[in-house]
């Protein structure tokens, strides 16, 4: 419990985070109820995350397996239909895109913006050793920024 803890007060020092009090007040909330053991992936109102996508995008690792082993769906949509496995990526967490890969997420999967996770991880700019890692990872796993125009390209030869 101790490093899950950890993992939360590291969540609240995220920009995302410090920056927006809706999304503080949640994450209080949810680790208050974690700690009680009444609510295992609550969602926050403002933009529908879950705190399985927050957990992905923080590369919590601890607190992503309890959640993905205590029924939190891997494949949970935010209100763009984003998956933790796009946040986690976006933020270059290659322990958490190892852990929702593992737990069979879709690495293609498309948010209603018809990108990837890949995509959001290109898009992140910025050109850093654990971005890097991320996008290697995934691209031998087959990740692509766009599977339909992927498709097609192969389809012309």
């Amino acid at each position: 419990m101790a490093i899950i803890n950890g993992e939360f007060l590291r969540l609240k020092e995220f920009n995302e985070v410090k920056l927006d009090a809706d999304i503080r007040d949640f994450l209080e909330d949810a680790h208050s109820s974690f700690k009680s053991k009444s609510a295992l992936n609550p969602r926050e109102s403002k933009f529908k995350k879950s705190l399985v996508h927050y957990a992905a995008m923080g590369d919590c690792s601890e607190l992503l397996r309890f959640l993905l082993a205590n029924g939190a769906a891997g494949d949970d949509r935010d209100q763009n239909s984003r998956t933790p496995l796009s946040w986690a990526a976006e933020y270059g967490a290659l322990d958490s895109v190892r852990i929702l890969l593992e737990d069979g997420a879709e690495i293609n999967s498309m948010d209603d913006m018809l990108l990837t996770p890949l995509s959001w991880l290109v898009h992140a700019g910025g050109t850093t050793s654990k971005l890097a890692a991320t996008e290697a990872y995934m691209r031998e796993r087959g990740a692509m920024l766009n599977p339909e125009e992927d498709q097609n390209a192969l389809s012309d030869f």
